[in-house]
């Protein structure tokens, strides 16, 4: 009975200590993009203790595991802390007004509007205005560069 126990303590720590190398390095993958990289490394430290607390339980130290139990939970509380510090408020919308009509205008056919007023696909006028943008951008860029290297 005492080895089948063992066996399974030890298999409990390693799923334990599997899952909490992969948080952490979930968290540093986080950390090194430049959207996510404060939250990224917060996760990353306050998985180390858990790391630790399933090496405890792997090597059957109650004074490991305890100490790495307890180091989770302080820095889950200082995580919890800091993202409630800097979430930003919420602010009120402005009262709604009603819609302004406009007056009734004749539309051309598809085929002599101009390309920016078409609809590309089944999406908004929106992405053919980004289209149009990056399309100019990148065209007045191949200019610059014509116009540095004559």
């Amino acid at each position: 009975m005492g080895f089948l126990l063992t066996l399974l303590v030890v298999l409990i720590g390693l799923l334990l200590l599997l899952l909490s190398l992969a948080v952490v390095a979930f968290g540093a993958y986080m950390a090194l993009g430049e959207r996510h990289r404060e939250p990224g490394v917060f996760l990353a430290v306050w998985w180390i203790p858990a790391v630790a607390a399933s090496i405890g339980i792997l090597m059957r130290d109650l004074v490991t595991l305890t100490v790495g139990v307890l180091c989770f939970v302080v820095a889950g509380a200082a995580l919890v802390l800091d993202l409630r510090g800097t979430r930003k408020p919420t602010r009120q919308r402005p009262a709604r007004r009603p819609p302004v009509r406009e007056p009734a205008r004749q539309e051309e056919p598809t085929e002599q509007r101009p390309v920016s007023n078409r609809r590309i696909g089944t999406g908004s006028t929106r992405k053919a205005t980004f289209y149009e943008s990056a399309k100019r951008r990148i065209s007045d860029k191949i200019e610059e560069y014509r116009k540095a290297t004559s």
